[in-house]
């Protein structure tokens, strides 16, 4: 990864650990985040104007994606609000953010780009994501598979190949838009214009969920006076987004992105135990300090 990236994507894991405080704070559900993403969509769609003329260059294949990035961003928020629900942001968050480096480095055998990623990089991942096998337990002598036998883990893995879908979808879109003949627009604005679209696209798929479910109706009613909350929650997200998506452009495999994204592991574990009380105990600790070093490889990679 070059230093840009690294960079980038290091503003970008605050950012994401913030909005995911916010988040479980106020109230993790699918009503949360639509408002969260409508904040997003509306602040950001008078851009939309300014690049009108490369809107209208864009191909099937890359509105296709459009649809599908927000298919998977919807998913991924809902899964998480529901994962939250059921578990601490502590223990729910490392394990949605990890799981999709797996799922990655399986993609990127069968997309044949596996030569991309050197044998360090690899062990990082790996690391990573042992380390976040040892987060639920409160102790080592303690280990069995009951432990992830539960709602949280189940919709922390649903979010997680939500993400792996997105990461994998931005990626091969951008892609093709920075290939556009003649597109009069840099990598960043790439970066900030299919973000707001993609933000546009699981508005609406949140919006069907939202509909269909009486409870996040209510609780629709209920957030709209803690509009400053999903206010803030939606500029982190969409920021967010922007700044991964950005990143992209500086590295040869997306699958790197998604993994050193994953500092933000400790940033959450740190603000669940600041801000939400949660028990910071010894395993806990040491899956962090494992996902540090797996960080690192992947930094060398």
């Amino acid at each position: 990864m070059t230093l840009s990236a690294t960079l980038i994507v290091l503003l970008s894991a605050l950012a994401h650990a913030s909005w995911n405080l916010f988040g479980k704070s106020v109230n993790p559900s699918g009503a949360f985040f639509w408002y969260s993403t409508f904040w997003g969509a509306i602040l950001s769609s008078p851009l939309l104007f300014s690049y009108w003329d490369v809107l209208q260059q864009l191909t099937l294949q890359i509105w296709t994606l459009v649809i599908l990035t927000g298919v998977f961003q919807a998913l991924y928020l809902s899964a998480l609000a529901a994962a939250y629900r059921h578990g601490e942001m502590s223990v729910v968050y490392p394990m949605a953010r990890s799981s999709p480096l797996i799922i990655l480095l399986v993609g990127a055998l069968f997309l044949g780009t596996a030569d991309r990623i050197t044998a360090a990089a690899v062990c990082g991942i790996l690391l990573i994501v042992a380390g976040c096998m040892v987060l639920p337990m409160r102790y080592l002598r303690d280990f069995r598979w009951s432990n992830y036998a539960n709602l949280a883990t189940l919709f922390a893995l649903i979010a997680a190949m939500s993400t792996a879908g997105y990461s994998l979808v931005d990626d091969n879109a951008t892609r093709q838009m920075r290939a556009l003949p003649g597109l009069a627009i840099n990598d960043g604005e790439v970066a900030l214009l299919f973000v707001i679209l993609q933000a546009w696209s699981a508005l609406a798929w949140l919006s069907l969920g939202v509909l269909c479910q009486p409870e996040e109706r209510r609780l629709m009613r209920v957030l709209v006076r803690k509009w400053r909350s999903t206010l803030g929650a939606g500029i982190l997200i969409l920021g967010t987004y922007a700044l991964v998506v950005w990143a992209m452009a500086y590295a040869e495999d997306v699958s790197y992105i998604v993994a050193f994204r994953q500092i933000s592991i400790p940033m959450g574990v740190l603000m669940g135990w600041l801000f939400l009380k949660e028990s910071l105990h010894g395993p806990k600790i040491l899956g962090v300090g494992v996902i540090l070093i797996g960080l690192f490889l992947v930094v060398l990679g």
